[in-house]
């Protein structure tokens, strides 16, 4: 359906207000995000936005979305630029997007990873967004359990049982695979998070200079072993 005047000049003004807003949190942080501001920025009056954002935080809810559909774009750009059954290629550069654009995109990193906003809760409306990313690390480590192509011992580790209860809980609410699945997603995750929140906060350049993207990598391979992936 073709757009109106009125549709297209809306849709501009709301990415001029996100745009703003993303000018703003780079370079005061997210803590100092003002509706106010942007709206000086865009050139609009502060009732004015309104109209486009009724709150402050329906605007960090709109930038929290679109921040977490970036990054999971990242990551499923890299899974699908490799073949369906090279499930070692689609692990390791899943993680390696991660770690990239977190450094290509710090402030959307630190929005929906790290910096709180004061007084703001994550609404309902970011669930899919911000499940999203999750579940591409967790299709590709599924797909490959599915195949028999995860042969490490943390396959077959024993697993406490309320643990396991936790995460057939999960599985009925949209994450479709067992329990081993999903702990060795998160698993995944929570290393490859750490790894990139430590280098965006300066905490690896005393210990590895230059050599931190080296180290992310060698990781990586380390964590393909352990699971044995094939």
């Amino acid at each position: 359906m073709t757009q109106t005047r009125r549709e297209r000049l809306r849709l501009q003004t709301i990415d001029e207000i996100k745009t703003a807003a993303w000018q703003q949190i780079a370079k005061e942080g997210a803590v100092a995000l003002s509706l106010r501001a942007a709206a000086r920025e865009v050139g609009i009056t502060a009732p004015g936005l309104y109209r486009y954002y009724p709150s402050r935080d329906a605007l960090v809810t709109a930038l929290m979305i679109e921040a977490f559909n970036s990054f999971s774009e990242a990551l499923e750009t890299s899974r699908d630029a490799c073949k369906p059954d090279d499930h070692i290629s689609r692990f390791r550069e899943v993680c390696k997007a991660y770690f990239q654009w977190a450094v290509s995109s710090p402030q959307k990193y630190a929005l929906i990873f790290y910096t709180p906003v004061p007084g703001y809760t994550l609404d309902k409306e970011s669930g899919p967004a911000a499940q999203r990313g999750f579940l591409v690390l967790q299709n590709v480590i599924g797909e490959a359990y599915m195949a028999e192509k995860i042969t490490g011992d943390a396959a077959s580790m024993r697993m406490p049982a309320a643990l396991k209860s936790q995460y057939e809980v999960l599985k009925k609410i949209g994450m479709p695979y067992v329990p081993i699945v999903t702990h060795l997603a998160l698993s995944t995750w929570s290393t490859i998070h750490g790894m990139t929140s430590l280098y965006l906060y300066g905490y690896f350049s005393g210990f590895l200079a230059d050599q931190s993207e080296s180290f992310v990598d060698l990781e990586i391979e380390k964590m393909i072993r352990t699971l044995g992936i094939k």
